[in-house]
Formats: C-alpha cells, structure tokens, sequence
C-alpha cells in the first residue's frame, strides 16, 4: 500500500478517535504523563499495518491495539527498579558540623534507628515513607513518582506509619 493511502488512514483514525484514545489510556494509566508517549505509539502501530482496508471495524481494532500497548507499558513499569536515593534523603537528616557532639550522638542513633525501620519495610513502603517524610512529597507526587495510584500511595504510607508507631512502642515496653 502506498504510503499516502496509510497516512490518510492513520490521519482519519488520529481525527475520529485521538481525542477517545487518550481518555482511553488515561483513565487505564497511574501516570498520565505516559499518556502521549503510549498514544503516539498506538498511531505508529496502526502506520505499520500493511491492509488497512481489511480492517472491519477501524475503533475496536484501535481499542485493542491500545489495550495491547497499556499492557506491556505495565509489564515494564513494573520490572523497574524503584529509583529513589534513600541515602541521599537520609544525609539530609545529618546534624551540621557546627552542633554539639551530644546533639551529633543523638541524632547519629536517631538515624540508625530510621535505617534499621526502614531497612524492615518492603521497598515500595519504604520508599513512599522516605519521599514524603524526607522529600515533602504530597501522596499524588508520590504515586506518580512510584508508577502507582493515588490510593496506593496513602496505603503504603498508612502501612509505614503503623510499622513505626509499632516499633516505637515496641521500643517503649
């Protein structure tokens, strides 16, 4: 097929249902700024279907195609790592040079005591704990930093603050 006849169609396809893709993915998608990306790469898709005219039914075709592309972002999504530095959020709890050595000592176990709870939570906890507590990220930041909703984000958090409160206790007795 004449490359003209495939831009048309992606042209045509682009003009009905662009604005219905990307409320599509939108609304499937934990981070919407991934919504461009993953719509461009349905179009680029549908561009190297080489019988467009063999295509029935043009929006579901489209759909499926989209729900295939949703499908693999998560698939990667969710073999990546979790990137952020907790030493980096860490050393900016040290104490400066200029205090006391026994507010130096104070603070020194205060972190050993921080490390060794968050070394006890799983990653993604641990990692919601530190960006809010260290970073001053809001729980939307949050989701949307880890690649996980909103709602994720308030449970990782509830589930880091219990495990504190419990050490503290423990710690207490």
């Amino acid at each position: 097929m004449p490359t003209s006849d495939r831009q048309r169609f992606l042209s045509a396809i682009a003009n009905q249902y662009g604005r219905r893709l990307r409320r599509f993915l939108s609304l499937r998608l934990r981070n919407v700024h991934d919504v461009p990306d993953l719509a461009q790469e349905v179009f680029l898709r549908l561009l190297r279907v080489e019988r467009h005219e063999t295509i029935r039914n043009p929006e579901a075709y489209l759909f499926t195609v989209a729900s295939h592309v949703i499908h693999q972002h998560t698939l990667r999504r969710s073999s990546e790592p979790i990137s952020v530095e907790i030493t980096d959020a860490l050393a900016e709890l040290q104490a400066p040079e200029a205090e006391d050595p026994t507010s130096r000592a104070e603070t020194a176990q205060r972190m050993e005591a921080f490390e060794q709870t968050i070394a006890q939570l799983p990653p993604r906890v641990a990692a919601a704990l530190v960006l809010h507590r260290i970073g001053g990220y809001t729980v939307q930041e949050i989701g949307d930093r880890l690649g996980v909703s909103r709602e994720t984000a308030k449970k990782y958090l509830a589930r880091a603050a219990q495990h504190c409160h419990d050490r503290h206790m423990a710690a207490a007795e």
